[in-house]
């Protein structure tokens, strides 16, 4: 029993990533593509906001670095691409880790307006830094990833995504399942007893700020070269707030909430692009994803993890305990943290 409920999950992974091989529509491939791209970037809103409790509004800013310097990289310095990317990410942990702190003295809405400031700064810097990102005109000519000495298809950068983000989710799992992890749950319960509690809340906020920016930086750098073309118009401030808006939908406490948030945000419009509602398929997506976020405020991901329990429980499967809903949470108080580096110090 227990083997077949492990089994569910995989099947349902399995037949997403079989998708590009049954779908010979190009355009799909490169929308479940973008959707990828997106739930690396989610995935690190939901580390940085659901976990640490630190809230973000200036992640395309970061997502713009990424593809910017990616860009910058591989066309006029020379870089290998993979090394553009990961140049990217570092450099984007660099910025992450600087703009954690103002973290140490404001939060909540101060915290939002910081970042969305430094948003708005890097986008007007590629707006108008014109011998460095060629502002309005765009930056064209950027390579795409190759396998050897062939440039990868868009089946082939599908596959690619999906090891980074598995990869990505990996992390954040194991990270949530740490002293870490539960350190950066105690910090957004009650910052103050958690350190109280003996934890360097200073150190975990830059840990989380940079984490996230180097998700925010990879997805940037995989999109330049998905893309072959970078305009301003993708690093808009609504685009941070359609990343927030992927975090919230899918669970912002919960592991998977930026993967099946990333999925869902992106795909639901394409859904509903369909002949003689094209002036309206943006207003019918943003009431469907206003519905979902009223009717299961706590996230998809959560949600469906319930269902799968009480249905485990009703077969016989057996239901997990408060560890297995995903969001790795255990106990999430001070205390409790304190304890456990206290018993592994012993």
């Amino acid at each position: 029993m227990e083997r077949f409920k492990k089994v569910i999950p995989l099947l349902a992974v399995a037949l997403f990533l079989v998708i590009p091989l049954v779908d010979d529509n190009q355009y799909h491939v490169y929308m479940l593509n973008r959707a990828l791209i997106n739930c690396m970037v989610a995935t690190g809103l939901v580390a940085l906001t659901g976990f640490a409790g630190q809230m973000s509004l200036g992640h395309a800013a970061f997502y713009g670095i990424g593809a910017y310097a990616t860009a910058l990289l591989t066309v006029r310095v020379g870089f290998p691409v993979w090394l553009g990317i990961i140049s990217a990410g570092a450099i984007c942990l660099l910025v992450g880790m600087v703009l954690s702190l103002p973290s140490f003295k404001v939060s909540g809405f101060y915290l939002s307006l910081v970042t969305i400031s430094f948003g708005n700064i890097v986008w007007m810097l590629i707006v108008n830094w014109h011998s460095l990102t060629r502002g309005p005109l765009g930056f064209p000519g950027i390579p795409s990833i190759t396998l050897g000495t062939q440039p990868l298809s868009r089946v082939g950068f599908f596959y690619v995504s999906a090891v980074v983000l598995g990869l990505m989710t990996l992390a954040l799992y194991r990270l949530s399942r740490s002293y870490i992890g539960r350190g950066m749950k105690a910090m957004s319960d009650d910052e103050q007893a958690t350190e109280t509690a003996g934890i360097d809340t200073k150190r975990m906020k830059v840990l989380v700020f940079s984490l996230s920016a180097l998700y925010g930086g990879i997805a940037g750098g995989l999109y330049a070269h998905l893309s072959n073309f970078l305009s301003p118009e993708s690093f808009v401030f609504s685009e941070s707030a359609n990343f927030v808006a992927m975090a919230v939908v899918g669970g912002l406490r919960s592991i998977y909430g930026g993967v099946v948030g990333g999925l869902v945000v992106t795909i639901i419009p394409e859904l509903l692009r369909v002949k003689g509602w094209e002036i309206y398929y943006l207003m019918g997506s943003s009431l469907a994803i206003l519905l979902l976020v009223i009717m299961l405020p706590s996230g998809i991901a959560p949600a469906v993890q319930n269902v799968y329990n009480r249905l485990g429980a009703r077969l016989g499967i057996g239901g997990s305990g408060s560890g297995s809903n995903g969001n790795g949470s255990g106990n999430g108080s001070a205390a409790a943290v304190r304890g456990d580096s206290k018993s592994g110090g012993r």
